[in-house]
């Protein structure tokens, strides 16, 4: 999905009108198989990270930042309705209440989420144990029994023979493992673009000047601060999880390519979908800026 933009200014840094952006964004979504009306506040709070982002100055990366969420927070939740009757009618149980279904749906969170499965059948899906030693190192044991170090700038050095990350699931854990005084800790997906693997946990928290923060207490990538700063800092950039891959290549003055920007998170994985939300969030973040500026230079 290219398209030539050279009619268009997206320079933005700053404030959107809430009022435009919440009533457009219902206008554009209330109709999809996504659509949460319980994630709007979530969805409202990430926008405000973006807008107090000195580094996000185009509105495409808005959009496509809000498509990526929308996608990848999209979670299993139970939804309860009223039963009915064939004439419409709600159904009364013996007590005079109403009878209430429940249904699993996969709708938007826009809320840092677990990966769905916790990782199972990766290799990164089993625990290891971490230790934090007296130099600010930590040491890291898989259930294989091979081990790592990681230095306080992110540096992995591996302790063992042939040491390679990652373990089968389901195998039985080494004696290294069960003797280990580490604590356990799983680092399955997590976050706005779920990030993964004990090694990611560790660079990433250094790429943020954490330390080694997020390998410690992986369970802070679900702060919606945290896991907004590993998206804006890692699309922005190309670094970590983006794998050199950043906003500059896909959005210029002359041309948009939402469906090859999602290199920087999975591959060409959904990417057509995802580019039709990006799209669908372009319009909206457009008419809210717009609006927003016409307010200010208006007597």
């Amino acid at each position: 999905m290219t398209t030539n933009s050279q009619k268009t200014d997206f320079g933005h840094s700053g404030l959107y009108d809430r009022s435009i952006f919440q009533n457009e964004f219902t206008a554009q979504f209330s109709k999809s198989g996504r659509y949460n009306a319980a994630a709007i506040p979530d969805m409202l709070n990430l926008l405000g990270m973006m807008e107090r982002d000195p580094g996000v100055t185009d509105v495409r990366q808005v959009a496509y930042m809000l498509a990526t969420v929308m996608w990848e927070t999209t979670s299993p939740i139970t939804v309860a309705r009223p039963a009915l009757s064939k004439k419409g009618r709600p159904l009364l149980d013996k007590h005079n209440q109403p009878v209430m279904l429940r249904e699993r749906k996969w709708l938007m969170t826009m809320a840092p989420v677990d990966e769905v499965g916790r990782g199972k059948g990766r290799r990164y899906y089993e625990p290891v144990k971490v230790k934090k030693l007296p130099s600010g190192s930590v040491r890291i044991t898989e259930q294989d029994g091979d081990q790592f170090t990681v230095s306080p700038t992110g540096l992995i050095t591996p302790l063992t023979k042939k040491a390679k990350m990652g373990t089968a699931e389901g195998g039985t854990a080494d004696a290294a493992y069960a003797e280990d005084d580490g604590v356990e800790q799983a680092y399955f997906g997590r976050g706005y673009v779920q990030l993964t693997w004990w090694s990611n946990y560790a660079v990433a928290g250094v790429a943020l000047g954490r330390g080694l923060d997020l390998l410690l207490n992986p369970e802070l990538v679900k702060t919606p601060e945290v896991a907004y700063a590993l998206m804006s800092q890692g699309m922005r950039t190309g670094r970590g999880f983006a794998n050199g891959r950043s906003f500059s290549q896909y959005f210029s003055a002359g041309s948009t390519n939402y469906v090859a920007a999602r290199s920087m998170v999975n591959g060409s994985d959904h990417a057509t979908d995802i580019a039709g939300i990006a799209q669908q969030f372009e319009k909206i973040l457009l008419k809210a800026r717009i609006s927003r500026t016409l307010e200010e230079v208006t007597p």
